[in-house]
């Protein structure tokens, strides 16, 4: 048996269709009796894949994962639009037209980049309080605001006349439904997100991902987690710079006190890692090879910002 219910760590776990973000949190919650679980990077119920799900104290660094680049596997399938921009909607308009695969080639370019985008009425983005998708779904009149993402690669990987598939990095905050809609009213066709699957969080990788029913077993039974499912505090955090700290200092850091370092003390990373842009003066703390916490560096002082 596997006791994960006293350890701090990240799950990289496999969200399957038809269950929510907040559903699989409570599920792992049971399965692994760990006090706080949370997840970083709200996917919807019609898509699968990557979900990281951060265990007791790691869910005090669930911010610094949400905000690492992404990657997904969409398709888009022609003949129609629908209100939710997905397979879940009310079809709005039809149309027989089908793009021709040059067309879509020759459109790519210009989503290349930042980019504006719109997000669908029916995301989760809060309105005054409020999800949107609620508000959408009252038929209440509400304007969703115009907001900037980035997109770092999209490349088109089939296109038939049912249907083309796409894969997609992008910036935090990319709605993809969003950019199948901005694509199709480009080239003048209809279409809706059927299938999504998210490739990547950051470090979190598809591939490597577990399945609820597996941490079950493993949790239940035991045996081995799979490489990759299963990662540490310290690997997470791997793209930040380090301070390492004597057992002194180590203590008056857990006790919330500013620590004063010198240059020798820091690991440097390099600045292009998916996420580093975000944190640029936050830094991992450790004591005696432990991770002990996080820190903002400025002017060598050391401020604490969470402590493990």
């Amino acid at each position: 048996m596997q006791n994960l219910s006293q350890k701090n760590l990240w799950l990289n776990i496999n969200k399957p269709i038809g269950f929510s973000s907040a559903k699989v949190v409570a599920i792992v919650k049971r399965i692994t009796g760990a006090k706080k679980v949370g997840h970083a990077g709200t996917l919807d119920p019609f898509a699968s894949g990557v979900l990281p799900i951060a265990i007791n104290k790691a869910t005090k660094t669930c911010q610094y994962t949400t905000d690492a680049n992404k990657k997904y596997f969409f398709r888009i399938t022609w003949g129609e639009f629908r209100d939710t921009d997905d397979v879940e909607g009310k079809v709005v308009q039809s149309s027989l037209v089908r793009p021709q695969t040059a067309q879509i080639i020759s459109a790519i370019p210009q989503f290349i980049g930042k980019i504006k985008q719109t997000p669908s009425r029916f995301s989760a983005i809060k309105i005054d309080g409020k999800r949107a998708y609620e508000l959408a779904r009252q038929d209440i009149e509400f304007e969703m605001k115009v907001r900037e993402v980035e997109i770092f690669s999209l490349k088109l990987i089939r296109n038939n006349s049912d249907f083309a598939e796409f894969e997609v990095e992008c910036s935090k905050g990319t709605y993809v439904r969003s950019l199948a809609r901005d694509i199709c009213k480009k080239i003048s066709v209809c279409g809706y997100v059927s299938i999504l699957t998210r490739l990547e969080v950051g470090d979190f990788l598809h591939q490597k991902t577990i399945s609820l029913d597996l941490l079950k077993s493993l949790t239940t039974y035991g045996g081995r987690f799979p490489d990759g499912s299963l990662l540490c505090l310290h690997d997470v955090l791997d793209f930040m710079s380090e301070v390492k700290l004597d057992d002194l200092d180590a203590s008056k850091f857990k006790n919330g006190q500013i620590i004063t370092i010198n240059a020798t003390q820091i690991c440097v990373k390099s600045t292009t890692h998916k996420s580093l842009q975000h944190h640029a003066d936050t830094v991992r703390v450790s004591g005696n090879g432990e991770l002990i916490g996080l820190a903002d560096l400025s002017q060598n002082r050391l401020k604490p910002i969470n402590v493990f």
